[in-house]
């Protein structure tokens, strides 16, 4: 199975979109233990699971995926740990992950921003309830898209 992801440099980051791949089999898609994801990876460089970019980035992985609930002093919270693996746990095939192609969106993040910022001004200083509610609609749009820079998802080809 070959994932071939797109990185996109903004803001002084850098985040992941891969593009459409298919599965190579039917039960690591249905698995809910096996996520991809590049967060909360318990990663082990002397067994080669690490996976860096040019820029010594770690990229997002297939991992088996456990969560486990503690409680401390009367608050229960979440930890989740998510290792790395190299092959489908189900058919054996080899998963590969590279990337493929950077591409600096720092100008369309800014844009945003900079639109979101003057939205939530004039938000603040309206006095109309029914513009203020559009205007902060407008503003959760932009939200939405600007998160949107930081999603592990499919690359669509925007931006």
């Amino acid at each position: 199975m070959k994932i071939e992801l797109i990185k996109l440099k903004f803001n002084d980051t850098c985040a992941y979109k891969y593009k459409p791949f298919k599965y190579c089999c039917d039960e690591i898609q249905n698995d809910k233990a096996i996520v991809f994801t590049g967060e909360d990876l318990v990663c082990n460089d002397t067994f080669g699971l690490v996976v860096r970019d040019s820029d010594d980035t770690i990229i997002p992985q297939f991992c088996n995926s456990y969560t486990e609930t503690f409680n401390s002093w009367g608050d229960e919270y979440e930890q989740t740990d998510n290792y790395p693996i190299q092959f489908c746990p189900h058919c054996g095939e080899k998963i590969e992950i590279s990337v493929v192609e950077e591409i600096d969106v720092s100008d369309k993040y800014e844009e945003l921003t900079k639109q979101r910022d003057e939205l939530w001004k004039k938000c603040r200083r309206t006095d109309s309830k029914k513009k203020e509610s559009e205007l902060r609609e407008q503003v959760r749009k932009l939200d939405d898209q600007i998160n949107g820079f930081y999603w592990l998802d499919e690359w669509k080809g925007e931006y």
